[in-house]
């Protein structure tokens, strides 16, 4: 009796607050088979868009276009045509320089790149000059928009976004690093409100970076800057990225749907096979959607041909029949929208084992029928993974600088000039490892590491390279240099110890991704719960996925009809059960056989209990 109010109280519990679920999220996400299908994700994707970038990047100059003759001979009697044909192409440049990082880095803002007409670029071109390029002053000379002003105030002469799609992830800008963070060496101020700065704008995004990657190429898609060639390079970084998660994402997803209902782990071979059967499944779930966003859009363009036409085109055209337009703009809308169900397609198809069309129409059912459950879950899972995910950072940050640290202290290390810091010359800048590791690092009496960021030019000097403005240290002899910078045989080994925390950086990086997906695996049972009335214990399984007694795969052979002999048993012979693991319920057994009565006239032969 007591161990059934124990039970009772349990499953009372867990109806009242379903959402507690989502806390099994680390225990799900931490586990190796996960992290490497993540890390391997990872690495997989940035290859690919790399690769993308390098393609489309090689058909322009490595210098923004200049307005100039060029134009002038294209329009020669439209100064207006020669402005636009050039804000065309130099917003172009500027738009690949942002994702695909064409010319390199240490682009900033100039009066081109904001000025909205050929007046006004003459205009602050000729304030700046007569100011001697002191902004402020310059603006305030001019009637420009406040709105205007700011752009200036806030833009002009500082670095432009670099190589965002292109990107590798050991140096991809994630913010501070939790464990300079915590032991407040990452010279942040923690002033009022400044905990969500930090939050909003680095840990929230790197809590979602799955999400992120997928919409970052759809937002470019859809930017007024984009052409026809730029939007195909996004088209295909879109694709990419689906394709990538489509395989890893799924194999996560199972392993974890797995795990969350039955309580087991499937192996990660397993888990690849099951997803690589459904992988067209996967791949075109989320394209359905934009598939019919890019209908629409074709539709809409078949409607812009008579809009072309004056008068008619406005009048009888567009003034009668503009609510098409309306309509398709909704139908694009809620298609876009209903995207943050993404995660739940891939859940979809390896919880049920289903088809594409079913992973759409679930993830959208569940987004639109269930608004504010989708939000609440989401919410709660983000704000606990953004714990973990701190956590896991700080501990990965943690064991690195340990591990420099427990060398540093052989002794006589500093009289031998072999202080360790000099390893970390190459670690990755993402999450400020480098900042980390090279604090205590010095080149002629100067600080790599100063004040929580690294010193462009003593790193440069450390490393014997020219600086950023393009100048090198004056040593005073070559016997200083040689004591100072790094030889070959420093950096072979600084490479080598990058590359082990390149793979450790990876699995670090990898538990966001594995906790992003086992996340959405829970969020997807819940929804299930509320929208269908089904267990959070139902997923589907294939007969391969059922163990046998040695751990092998044990398939139960189809039985052969029972033949006469076989009906009534044998006094001499024991009826044995084959031993069976984790395989459907049987059937009960048949009940106990008694004495047949005696054939009567108004019995066939072969009656119960007989043998035909």
């Amino acid at each position: 009796m007591a161990e059934d109010k124990i039970e009772g109280r349990e499953v009372t519990w867990r109806q009242l607050l379903p959402w507690t679920e989502l806390f099994r999220g680390f225990q799900v996400a931490f586990d190796l088979n996960k992290l490497l299908l993540a890390a391997a994700g990872i690495l997989v994707m940035a290859l690919g868009w790399w690769l993308l970038a390098f393609i489309f990047a090689a058909t322009f100059s490595t210098q923004p276009p200049e307005s100039g003759e060029r134009y002038k001979a294209l329009y020669p009697q439209d100064e207006q045509k020669q402005w636009e044909q050039f804000r065309r192409e130099r917003d172009e440049w500027n738009l690949m320089y942002e994702t695909a990082g064409i010319g390199g880095p240490g682009q900033k803002y100039e009066v081109l790149d904001l000025a909205g007409n050929k007046q006004e670029y003459d205009e602050v071109k000729a304030a700046l000059e007569a100011n001697k390029q002191e902004i402020k002053p310059a603006l305030d000379t001019l009637k420009l928009s406040e709105a205007k002003k700011q752009v200036y105030l806030d833009k002009l002469g500082k670095p432009k976004p670099y190589a965002r799609l292109a990107t590798w992830p050991w140096w991809e800008d994630r913010g501070p690093n939790p464990y300079l963070l915590v032991t407040g060496q990452a010279g942040i101020p923690w002033e009022a409100g400044r905990f969500w700065d930090w939050f909003l704008r680095d840990q929230l995004l790197v809590m979602i970076e799955p999400l992120v990657k997928f919409v970052q190429p759809i937002i470019y898609f859809f930017s007024p800057r984009s052409t026809g060639y730029t939007s195909t390079y996004f088209f295909l970084v879109m694709l990419w990225t689906l394709a990538t998660w489509a395989l890893f994402g799924g194999a996560i997803t199972r392993i974890a749907a797995v795990q969350v209902t039955r309580g087991e782990k499937i192996g990660l071979r397993e888990a690849v096979r099951f997803t690589l059967k459904r992988f067209l499944s996967y791949l075109m779930a989320p394209l359905f959607p934009l598939a019919l966003v890019l209908i629409v859009l074709i539709f809409m363009v078949l409607f812009g041909i008579p809009h072309l036409l004056p008068w008619l085109g406005d009048i009888f055209w567009d003034g009668l029949l503009w609510w098409l337009m309306l309509l398709c703009g909704l139908v694009m809308a809620v298609t876009l929208v209903g995207l943050v169900g993404w995660p739940l397609m891939a859940v979809t198809i390896s919880t049920e084992g289903t088809d594409s069309w079913e992973a759409v129409s679930r993830s959208y059912s569940y987004v639109y029928q269930k608004p504010w459950h989708y939000l609440w879950y989401s919410l709660v899972a983000i704000a606990y993974g953004a714990v973990l995910v701190f956590f896991v950072g700080f501990m990965a940050s943690l064991t690195a600088y340990l591990a420099k640290w427990g060398v540093s202290k052989t002794p006589f290390v500093s009289l031998a000039n072999r202080e360790p810091s000099y390893l970390f010359v190459y670690a990755p800048t993402s999450f400020g490892w480098r900042t980390l590791l090279l604090e205590g690092a010095t080149v002629h009496g100067q600080k790599v590491v100063e004040n929580g960021a690294i010193n462009p030019d003593a790193y440069a000097d450390y490393l014997d390279h020219s600086r950023p403005d393009g100048t090198t240290y004056k040593w005073p002899d070559e016997k200083t240099k040689e004591k100072e910078v790094l030889n070959g045989a420093n950096k072979v080994g600084a490479f080598l110890v990058a590359v082990w925390l390149g793979i450790a950086f990876l699995l670090m990086l990898g538990f966001g991704y594995s906790y992003f997906w086992s996340a959405s695996t829970i969020i997807y049972l819940l929804m299930r719960r509320h929208v269908d009335a089904a267990e959070l214990d139902e997923v589907y399984l294939e007969e391969d996925e059922q163990e046998g007694p040695y751990g092998g795969h044990f398939v139960p052979p189809a039985s052969p009809p029972p033949s006469p002999a076989a009906a009534k048993p044998s006094p001499s012979m024991t009826m044995v059960e084959p031993p069976t693991l984790r395989t459907p319920p049987p059937a009960p057994p048949p009940p106990e056989p008694t004495p047949s009565p005696p054939p009567s006239s108004s019995s066939p032969p072969g009656g119960e209990g007989g043998a035909n």
